[in-house]
């Protein structure tokens, strides 16, 4: 029997985590939500491998590829969702968008102020 390794176990975790227990996003349109998750995940997809590959180099540590892409995949479902909430209205985006820039500005100064310690 062949060992499975971390990046393989992470992979599965990872695999059902987004298929059974993250929410459709675009439950607020009504019949139209499955179709329009088809579209939108492999775009969400992308985004979000990008967004991993800002702060991971690819092959440096698989299981922690898989698992930074677990946690923001599922951040941004979640964003998504609380949005929906809202039937995606103007300021609900307006509010999110302020909300993720600040944050990330947040994260870059903390790295900023690390960096000029170490």
């Amino acid at each position: 029997m062949k060992k499975l390794s971390p990046y393989a176990i992470m992979t599965i975790i990872s695999v059902v985590v987004r298929q059974f227990f993250l929410p459709n996003p675009f439950e607020c349109f009504g019949d139209n939500a499955a179709a329009i998750n088809w579209i939108a995940e492999p775009i969400i997809q992308v985004v979000v491998y990008g967004i991993v590959g800002l702060s991971y180099v690819k092959g440096s540590a698989p299981a922690l590829g898989s698992f930074l892409y677990l946690i923001l995949y599922a951040l941004t479902v979640g964003v998504l969702w609380v949005l929906g909430l809202a039937k995606f209205a103007w300021w609900a985006i307006l509010i999110a968008c302020v909300a993720i820039a600040f944050i990330g500005f947040l994260i870059f100064m903390a790295c900023q102020t690390r960096e000029e310690y170490d």
